[in-house]
């Protein structure tokens, strides 16, 4: 690790590149685990950027226990991400490395039905390679690979290694009257060696989109449809439908300081024997800037959000940053959540109601603190309110 650092220092000295780190720790504690239950982590790394390339290193823990009146899966690990991207002539690379070594082993549920089981380690390589000729077309091309190491809650079965393999490509055309066209694909592997478990799915994606290239000032338009044709079986055991999704995005800059974000998104699923229609979502986002008080921009974001297909949720949330003074701002959240519970007595859904309020501290040298307070209540039986404060720190402290 010595040695890493000091090759690093020394890339950063010879070349003019920016160097980034941060850090970051969350802690969630209630009593009742009907929010977020119990957990902590924290996150850290660096990002390093030159001309044409970077690097990122991602580290983080994470503990959450099994609630008593909710089932969850105990987890308790760390996770480290390191990936780079390298730019020539049109060309990109992205190599990218994920590794995950738990503390305590984690629960995972197998396919098929074959139970439950205890991850003890997981490897994810990767690679991705792109092509683009601004305007004109793309190419980008991505595989992964996934290894965990799981044992099973199975008399017969001590043990499994669980790997995935996933790869495909898209090719996408840009019309000159502003529409484009996309072709793609992606096949996907799961074998678990001691089942004799190997199973594989496959997709390609067929698509249209339309940007119109003559619109009033600072408004943006686009729709676009897609067809996805599937063969397979998902976990269960079903095979995978056909989809059919079309959306609609809308952005208007009202003023310089004014934006409206609307988006519409409609899926029907093509079975042998039936359609059915598949998930439907909407929302909207608005997003008001002003000087306020400090040296730090200030805004207010408005949002709501609606998913229906076999489930219904709704969302509405409020976000605030006011600056105060010299880099201190006020904090405001709110959000009103309803959606689906697994807890007894509540019907199935459930509402839940967030307010919180905090302070944040942007300092000269590029660091950020925070600290926020959050009051959630909840239509459960009885009716329940807790409290939880969330907290973070990220600093930016060297750029040569």
């Amino acid at each position: 690790m010595k040695y890493f650092t000091l090759l690093l220092l020394v890339a950063v000295t010879a070349f003019a590149v920016n160097f980034e780190g941060f850090a970051q720790m969350h802690v969630v504690s209630d009593s009742i685990n009907y929010g977020e239950g119990l957990q902590n982590w924290g996150q850290g790394g660096f990002r390093v950027d030159g001309s044409n390339w970077n690097v990122l290193l991602n580290a983080s823990r994470v503990k959450s226990g099994e609630g008593a009146v909710v089932p969850r899966f105990y987890r308790n690990h760390l996770e480290a991400h390191l990936e780079s991207r390298i730019t020539f002539g049109g060309f990109t690379i992205n190599p990218e490395i994920q590794v995950n070594k738990d503390l305590d082993s984690a629960g995972v549920v197998l396919p098929l039905s074959l139970g439950e089981g205890y991850r003890n380690a997981a490897l994810r390589p990767g690679l991705s390679l792109g092509y683009t000729l601004p305007g004109v077309f793309e190419v980008n091309g991505t595989g992964r690979y996934w290894k965990k190491d799981v044992v099973a809650l199975d008399s017969d079965v001590e043990d499994t290694e669980w790997t995935e393999v996933c790869y495909g490509g898209d090719v996408l055309w840009h019309t000159p009257i502003g529409g484009y066209l996309a072709v793609g694909g992606v096949s996907h592997q799961t074998k678990l060696d001691a089942y004799d478990y190997d199973q594989s799915w496959s997709r390609v994606d067929i698509s249209a989109g339309y940007v119109p290239l003559r619109f009033p000032s600072r408004t943006f338009l686009t729709a676009e449809a897609e067809y996805s044709l599937y063969t397979g079986e998902d976990y269960t055991g079903l095979a995978l439908p056909n989809r059919f999704t079309a959306r609609l995005r809308a952005v208007q800059n009202v003023a310089r300081n004014v934006m409206f974000n609307i988006t519409f998104s409609q899926a029907a699923d093509f079975y042998e024997d039936e359609t059915r229609f598949g998930p439907f979502q909407s929302a909207i986002r608005t997003q008001y800037k002003f000087e306020g008080w400090g040296n730090v921009p200030s805004s207010i974001v408005i949002g709501g959000q609606l998913t229906e297909s076999a489930i219904t949720t709704r969302l509405g949330e409020l976000e605030g940053r006011i600056s105060i003074v010299s880099g201190l701002s006020a904090l405001v959240t709110g959000k009103l959540w309803y959606g689906p519970s697994s807890v007894a007595g509540t019907g199935g859904y459930r509402t839940r109601e967030i307010i919180g309020g905090g302070l944040e501290f942007r300092m000269n040298n590029g660091m950020n603190t925070f600290v926020i307070y959050e009051r959630e209540a909840s239509n459960l039986a009885p009716n329940d309110v807790w409290g939880k404060i969330r907290g973070g720190v990220g600093f930016y402290p060297a750029q040569f």
